[in-house]
């Protein structure tokens, strides 16, 4: 993964953030966690020839994975 594929995470994750409603929007932690999580689960699925590309072919991911963070958040 290269700077600029980094750097698509960030953004898309921060913009997705932005997307939420102010009763709703995450923490910068949350967001922060969002982006390594997508960035860990990109990493993990490149050795199958999966890219960023394929995920938002099928979903919101940065969205999703930040609803995923405050999922956590609220189960603790």
């Amino acid at each position: 993964m290269n700077q600029n594929e980094l750097d698509d995470i960030a953004y898309r994750v921060a913009s997705a953030a932005t997307e939420f409603t102010p009763g709703h929007r995450p923490t910068a932690r949350q967001v922060a966690d969002a982006a390594a999580i997508l960035r860990d689960m990109i990493q993990a699925v490149e050795i199958h020839g999966v890219q960023f590309a394929h995920f938002d072919g099928i979903g919101d991911f940065p969205r999703m994975v930040i609803q995923l963070v405050q999922y956590r958040d609220e189960s603790r």
